[in-house]
């Protein structure tokens, strides 16, 4: 399994700021993903078999990824920007468990330790079994 995490957008203060009650940003950037991801981790990575917030089972017919969170996840509707707040309504009020989408749709999700997420799939490589995100963790409230 090979994934790549480049050099993370670790937000010391930056992003919401505390004084409007809204987390700030643990970590934001690009990820290659092709099995399970711990996004707890600064900068996130591949964990020990069965302990990812994230996993991708598949690539359905070269243009659906087919997800998998361990804690919850949610899809956003089309043109939404969810914050954590946001982001953990929807997954406690709209869980799936196994969840299809093509490159450019978003998912919320809430890690193993609590943290609400915001993942958007950015393409979509069905040969080499990988796929791009675009990766937002809040720090928990």
């Amino acid at each position: 399994m090979t994934t790549t995490a480049p050099a993370p957008s670790v937000a010391s203060g930056a992003g919401p700021s505390a004084s409007n009650g809204s987390p700030s940003v643990r970590w934001s950037g690009p990820l290659l993903i092709s099995g399970d991801f711990d996004l707890d981790s600064v900068p996130p990575h591949v964990p020990l078999p069965t302990e990812g917030d994230i996993i991708l089972n598949q690539i359905k017919d070269g243009h659906e990824a087919e997800f998998t969170g361990r804690a919850g996840m949610a899809v956003v509707p089309e043109g939404e920007s969810p914050d954590p707040a946001e982001c953990i309504l929807l997954v406690q009020t709209q869980p799936q468990a196994h969840i299809a989408v093509p490159a450019g749709r978003r998912l919320c999700l809430i890690t193993n330790e609590g943290r609400a997420a915001l993942v958007t799939a950015t393409a979509l490589h069905p040969d080499a079994g990988t796929v791009g995100l675009n990766v937002l963790v809040w720090e928990q409230a």
